[in-house]
């Protein structure tokens, strides 16, 4: 019983455990994930920002260079404005490829127009470099007007669009988020209860298991006292059956034995005073003393057999159960048979003297208090248990009344238990008693 509470609660308290461990995993797994998904959301804004920003600083950047270079009336200064206007041209190139790996395809439109005003703006720049210094003069204001200033700002338009379309992607990816989140709380809540409803339910298995041993214990408890209470009413049973048994056995040396010892003395003494006499007087009284010694030796004999029959130790248990049942029939005057089947030779020692005493007690019963017609007493052996049975057809009596159970019940009890036996009575008043007594056997316990 301590056994299998202790697994159901080890059992219980340990799901418990697995359920709030799992729970907090899986909450710092996705917790995690929201995380990085933030993090990597942000860093994708942070990164096409910065890229916008720089295409902004080399447009801007170009633009100067070439108002520059179409001031400057020098000629030879023309490779080094080339040089500056290829590398930024490179740097807007690389800038733009870099935002192609990050864009989604909402932005691939944008991009690419993008990309396309881009070199338009780049291929306007390539024949300024053959100009002569005079045709800088001349005509580069007007490029400046009506070439240069109109394609920025169709790049910075839509490098502005794009920007915005990075904005929403930003807006969209952080409402994504959120609901991540509602669902994640949806998630901790649902777990929550179930750890919550998990501990309660450990809660209540462990208060009924705990109530359940309280009230066990409880029982046992009231059991133990009331088997101490028995046993010291057995005690003084004991005790009083003890004293009463020498009490009988005194009187009956003193009354009977003693009676016959004393005239066999005096016939002893009349035989002495005799001894010269004719002899039918002495013969006479020789046999008066031979009657008195034959009585004296059956009394002695009835005695001992009372006590303990000798042929429980020199036949068995069979006959000695058959003379028992003849003389409760010759004493008392009531029918009696006796039934013996079965393997009955060969019995323990303690099995063959629990079995007698059981049926003298019943016997004794049946005399004193069942005042019965009839008695069957029954005595089945086999190699796995014997078992007895003693029926009569008596008034009966109320079994589980505390009344009834007197010294002799709580006598033969003890004595059953003590072989691992078993007693059942089953009696109602005016319909007679059925004792039934089964006492298991081992291979060890037979001879």
């Amino acid at each position: 019983m301590m056994s299998r509470t202790k697994i159901a609660l080890a059992f219980g308290f340990g799901t418990l455990l697995v359920v709030i461990a799992f729970l907090a995993l899986t909450a710092f797994w996705r917790a995690e994930r929201i995380y990085r998904e933030v993090s990597a959301i942000h860093g994708t804004f942070r990164s096409g920002a910065s890229l916008l920003d720089e295409i902004h600083t080399d447009l801007y950047n170009a633009a100067i260079l070439t108002r520059d270079y179409l001031m400057d009336p020098q000629a030879e200064t023309a490779t080094l404005y080339r040089k500056d206007l290829l590398a930024k041209q490179a740097s807007m190139e690389k800038h733009l490829s870099d935002l192609a790996l990050i864009m989604g395809q909402e932005g691939r439109p944008a991009l690419d127009r993008l990309q396309r005003e881009v070199s338009v703006y780049w291929s306007l720049r390539d024949p300024i470099f053959e100009w002569k210094p005079a045709q800088k003069a001349e005509i580069g204001y007007q490029f400046l007007q009506q070439q240069t200033i109109p394609q920025r700002k169709a790049v910075l338009s839509l490098a502005n669009e794009i920007d915005a379309l990075n904005s929403v992607n930003l807006v969209r990816e952080e409402q994504k988020i959120g609901e991540s989140q509602r669902e994640f709380r949806r998630y901790v809540i649902a777990m929550s209860a179930l750890a919550l409803l998990s501990a309660v339910l450990v809660a209540g298995v462990s208060f009924i298991q705990i109530s359940r041993l309280e009230k066990r214990s409880e029982e046992e408890r009231r059991r133990i006292r009331h088997a101490e209470g028995e046993l010291r009413f057995l005690s003084a049973k004991l005790v009083q059956a003890q004293e009463e048994e020498r009490k009988s056995i005194s009187r009956e040396l003193h009354d009977e034995i003693g009676q016959m010892v004393t005239g066999l003395r005096l016939e002893l003494r009349n035989l002495e005073e005799l001894r010269a006499a004719p002899g039918p007087a002495f013969q006479e009284h020789l046999g008066e003393a031979r009657q008195l010694a034959e009585k004296t030796l059956r009394a002695v004999r009835d005695m001992a057999m009372g006590l303990r029959p000798s042929m429980l130790d020199d036949l068995g248990l069979a006959p000695a159960v058959q003379w028992q049942v003849r003389e409760f029939s010759r004493l008392n005057g009531i029918p009696a048979a006796a039934e013996l089947d079965g393997e009955l030779d060969g019995l323990p020692e303690e099995v063959c003297t629990c079995i007698y005493r059981v049926v003298q007690e019943s016997l004794t019963n049946c005399a004193r208090h069942a005042r019965a017609k009839n008695v069957h007493v029954k005595l089945d052996g086999s190699r796995q248990r014997i078992v007895l049975t003693v029926q009569d057809d008596g008034i009966g009596f109320d079994p589980s009344g505390s009344s009834s159970r007197g010294l002799g019940l709580i006598g033969m009890e003890e004595r059953i238990r003590e072989l691992k036996g078993k007693m059942l009575i089953r009696s109602q008043p005016n319909r007679g008693t059925v004792l039934e007594v089964s006492i298991p056997l081992t291979q060890e316990k037979l001879q």
